[in-house]
């Protein structure tokens, strides 16, 4: 869905460094004793572990966004908004309801079989949790399968509508 947005509209998108490529866009492989220097010298406005690597976003990414000129692309899981939303109160919080509890049951069934049931648990946590979150968030988007240019445009109206480019900016056209 990002990268549709990356097609409509004009952002900064904030990049994470990681001890692994986890061949994610956006994350820049870096070595493990240049990350602890990062983390030791406080550079961080958010790190934490996934898929075995360390994976971090610097002050100083979040320095290039703001000073880029352009609404600010952030994606983050569920459990670091809180955080974000601490050190960042200006921003706002998108939530992307990809497939629901529904659609993955549909999914299982269309195919004649039954969901397994830690899927299911898991599943059912998940949901509640994307639920429970539907308060604490500025916009809810949904990105159901195959409508992900939908979703895209949703966000890229907010951010028309939240965010006006100033004219004079030579990077915008």
């Amino acid at each position: 869905m990002i990268d549709d947005l990356e097609k409509i509209a004009q952002f900064y998108r904030i990049g994470y460094l990681s001890t692994q490529d986890l061949k994610e866009k956006g994350c820049q492989k870096i070595d493990w004793q240049k990350f602890q220097e990062l983390a030791e010298s406080d550079s961080f406005v958010l790190s934490f572990n996934k898929k075995s690597a360390l994976v971090g976003v610097t002050y100083d990414e979040i320095n290039k966004a703001r000073n880029s000129g352009k609404p600010i692309i952030w994606e983050v899981d569920l459990q670091w908004i809180e955080a974000i939303k601490n050190e960042y109160p200006e921003g706002y919080v998108l939530l992307i309801n990809g497939v629901g509890i529904e659609d993955l049951y549909e999914r299982f069934e269309s195919k004649g079989s039954a969901i397994p049931a830690a899927t299911a648990l898991s599943a059912k946590r998940s949901d509640a949790l994307n639920k429970g979150w539907h308060s604490s968030v500025d916009y809810i988007i949904e990105n159901r399968k195959g409508e992900s240019g939908k979703a895209a445009e949703s966000i890229k109206k907010i951010i028309e509508s939240k965010y006006q480019i100033p004219k004079t900016n030579p990077n915008v056209k």
